[in-house]
């Protein structure tokens, strides 16, 4: 069924975009909920098609990219098996979302899963303000979601919000680029998502939960990233939960990842990899109120948090306790620059590797004790009363004032070290 709703200028549009992505600022103190969920987007865009089954979904999503002008497409409760390679956006404004706001309840998925998918993509998005909200996707041979940041689509303006992603078989997002193309996709918005493989092990090594190429201004906030792990007999580790990397030389990057909760996966959150042309660019990037826990139980544990050819990050109030593996935090190689380390809790010191000059840092505590944390053994590493060196320990800073639970900093007489402000809150209910 379609319904028509008066037209949005274009100029609007991305002024609407704009504001919706909120570059550079927290989500405002309560709206975070349980870690990896958030409440169901309401927003629409032009003309409604409400669709119910698959063929109903391609038709309409058919319609909307042959208009070219913002649409937006509700999916009714039920669960749509794709029979084509990928559901391919070409409508700039798009908006795909359920239509009761229950993530649960609307799975669009292929037949199965693993290496040999049949569907490769869920969404292909080569459109400019795309978005994509409360939905469950995955179950393919490559990515959930696929963003074309190479000529001649150059996206920007991809929001995901209050989806649950799971078991894709490579990245679970992936913001693709060219060798020609010095800017990948741009203006991006990840948020409130749950990143999983159900088995609790990755298919392979080539996987991931965000990897994004040559990306400049992003915000990856408030996810969950769950299991994104190999097991022993699979050749190497898995990718980073999160993961920005291959420099854009034109432009600074200006990626900001806070208040996400990774948990048992091979590698963290990662700026830059291996190389001049690999690293980050970071002119006013953040890694900031992060909560990263490894149990060491997968055989390819790693990093936490780690920048490699990096310049220009700052690494804020992360929480980080890696078993298994002796750098929580690490920067590399002679090509990183201008970073900086403050209140960070980390389970072992921050390290410097391969010629990386040294950065300085302040107000970081480098061991950890069990009963400092509400949960230790799951990776609930918001503090307890018990967590005293960390308590009013750290540097107060004016880049931010929030933390991981989106609460004002500071909760006693000074900020707390790592993610979590110890005191007075409302709690969050649990997750599965």
């Amino acid at each position: 069924m379609t319904e028509k709703r008066p037209t949005i200028r274009r100029a609007t549009l991305a002024a609407l975009a704009w504001s919706l992505l909120c570059v550079g600022q927290a989500v405002p103190t309560g709206i975070v909920a349980a870690p990896g969920t958030g409440p169901p987007l309401t927003l629409i865009r032009g003309e409604v098609h409400r669709v119910a089954r698959v063929a109903e979904l391609k038709a309409a999503l058919e319609t909307a990219n042959r208009a070219r002008v913002p649409a937006t497409l509700l999916l009714a409760d039920g669960t749509y098996l794709l029979d084509v390679p990928a559901l391919e956006i070409h409508c700039p404004g798009l908006v795909i979302r359920s239509s009761h706001g229950n993530r649960d309840a609307v799975i669009v998925r292929g037949p199965d899963e693993g290496p040999e998918a049949t569907v490769g993509n869920v969404f292909l998005v080569s459109a400019n303000d795309v978005v994509i909200a409360d939905l469950t996707l995955g179950y393919c041979r490559y990515h959930g979601v696929q963003v074309r940041g190479e000529n001649p689509y150059d996206v920007s303006g991809l929001r995901v919000h209050n989806c649950r992603i799971v078991d894709c078989n490579q990245q679970f997002i992936k913001g693709s680029s060219s060798e020609t193309d010095p800017v990948g996709a741009t203006d991006g918005c990840i948020e409130q998502c749950l990143f999983e493989f159900t088995s609790g092990w990755a298919y392979q090594s080539y996987t991931g939960g965000i990897d994004i190429h040559k990306g400049v201004n992003w915000i990856v906030r408030d996810n969950l990233f769950r299991c994104i792990r190999t097991t022993a007999d699979q050749a190497g580790m898995a990718e980073h939960a999160v993961h920005f990397w291959k420099r854009c030389p034109t432009r600074p990057q200006n990626v900001v990842v806070e208040r996400n909760w990774v948990v048992n996966c091979d590698r963290g959150i990662g700026f830059g990899l291996g190389s001049a042309e690999g690293g980050h660019q970071g002119g006013a990037s953040r890694i900031r109120n992060n909560l990263v826990f490894n149990d060491g139980t997968g055989p390819k544990t790693d990093v936490g948090i780690g920048l490699e050819h990096a310049s220009g990050v700052q690494v804020d109030n992360n929480t980080v306790v890696i078993q298994r593996y002796w750098g929580p935090i690490e920067y590399r190689f002679a090509g990183s620059s201008n970073l900086v380390f403050r209140n960070n809790l980390v389970n072992r010191p921050i390290q410097r590797r391969d010629d990386a000059p040294q950065a300085p840092g302040s107000n970081n505590l480098d061991r950890v004790e069990a009963p400092w944390f509400r949960d230790f053994a799951t990776g609930d590493l918001r503090l307890t009363a018990a967590a005293t060196p960390a308590i009013d320990a750290g540097q107060t800073l004016e880049s931010f004032h929030d933390d991981v639970d989106g609460r004002p900093r500071p909760q006693g007489s000074g900020w707390d070290i790592g993610a979590s402000e110890f005191g007075a809150e409302t709690p969050r209910p649990k997750t599965n």
